[in-house]
């Protein structure tokens, strides 16, 4: 099951499809919003001023990692409720890609 390059793990059931997508969502709109919120710092770091339009935009970004957090929490509960091995699999990829992606920050 694919929807544009977020390409589902084969191990994963199909049954919690929706939730890995939904945290794939959470994900990206997380780094979107941290990498221009660091952007920024380093702006102002070197004396520069935050402009309106980028406030609005971070305010844009944070909003929208808001709504997909709000998205995810109730697809991963249910998903728990409907089958906690498939929920336990997810949990498991997730770890797995948190881990790898904070190795590779250091």
């Amino acid at each position: 099951m694919t929807r544009g390059a977020d390409v589902v793990p084969n191990e994963l059931p199909d049954i919690a499809h929706p939730a890995w997508l939904a945290y794939l969502a959470m994900r990206n709109s997380k780094q979107a919003h941290f990498g221009f919120l660091e952007t920024l710092d380093q702006k102002v770091q070197q004396g520069g001023v935050r402009t309106l339009a980028e406030r609005a935009r971070l305010d844009t970004l944070l909003a929208e990692h808001d709504r997909c957090v709000a998205e995810f929490a109730p697809e991963i509960k249910a998903l728990g409720a409907q089958d906690a091995d498939a929920r336990n699999t997810l949990l498991r990829l997730m770890t797995a890609i948190e881990e790898a992606a904070n190795e590779v920050a250091q």
